[in-house]
């Protein structure tokens, strides 16, 4: 949290005090047990950048600046662990279907998506001859269009306000720093929790193992990604050569470091900002 708080300090040019973003963080952690926890980051940052002026539209363009740049780290990290000599996974390679059965499945595939595709086309052109032929809808969509049209325009303003961070290195640097120092720290918390039950790894594969996972329980719609997370660790870590009784172990005890108990004093943190109206 303490590194990810320097992230956000990096996304957004409104001045911004250390300590209510570190608190930030650390809500993240509480609000993320009702929600994935991209899905609980993006939304929390987004009502913080709020309150300190940023319009809607700059609040969300400016939480996604964050969230894309711890994105972008953990792609990279995975990309350079799996592309140069580093420790990695050591899982074999398993054989590759059949031209005859991969030639099927493309028909198969391409057969049942063509159906679809007309579909969507029959009603595309369906509005379209609605539009231009039934004059109700045509004098709705005519009131609407000034309006569709401001919105755009202030969206567009608030985003480009937003997108000033990236010509500036030093903020670059902070969002980029911070997400890789906050990757790395999460990387040797799993190799701690490996060590206490009796074995150990090369960080490089801690890294890959930790992203990797995290990079997967963000994608699914499960509140902190409660099960996928723990599966994950413990099938990455047996891909290593961990035995499954302490892969098991060292996965539970990551989880509970990383994210059971972190809202223990998360809470407090969402409380902190509540009174000082900082959300």
């Amino acid at each position: 949290q303490a590194a990810m708080a320097y992230s956000t300090l990096g996304a957004t040019m409104a001045r911004l005090r250390y300590i209510p973003v570190l608190m930030l963080q650390y809500a993240i952690q509480f609000i993320a047990l009702t929600l994935p926890s991209t899905a609980a980051r993006l939304a929390l940052e987004i009502r913080f950048f709020q309150k300190f002026g940023l319009p809607p539209a700059g609040a969300v363009s400016t939480g996604m600046i964050d969230s894309f740049f711890g994105f972008l780290i953990q792609v990279a990290l995975l990309l350079i662990i799996l592309l140069t000599g580093l420790p990695g996974l050591t899982t074999p390679i398993r054989g590759s279907s059949s031209p005859s059965g991969s030639s099927s499945s493309s028909s198969s595939s391409s057969s049942s998506t063509s159906p679809i595709v007309v579909l969507l086309v029959v009603l595309i052109v369906a509005g379209l001859l609605a539009l231009i032929f039934v004059p109700r809808f045509r004098h709705r969509l005519r009131a609407l269009v000034p309006r569709i049209r401001e919105q755009i325009k202030e969206s567009t303003a608030n985003a480009k306000t937003a997108m000033r961070v990236l010509r500036h290195p030093v903020k670059l640097v902070t969002m980029l720093l911070g997400n890789f120092v906050a990757q790395v720290i999460q990387a040797s918390i799993l190799g701690v929790c490996l060590y206490a039950f009796g074995d150990t790894a090369h960080l490089s594969q801690l890294i890959l193992i930790n992203t990797g996972v995290q990079l997967f329980a963000g994608l699914m719609p499960v509140p902190g990604g409660m099960g996928v997370a723990e599966a994950g660790y413990t099938a990455g870590l047996q891909a290593i050569g961990v035995e499954s009784s302490v892969a098991i172990s060292t996965a539970i005890a990551m989880r509970l470091a990383t994210f059971y108990l972190p809202p223990i004093w998360g809470a407090p943190a969402m409380g902190w900002l509540r009174r000082r109206d900082y959300v």
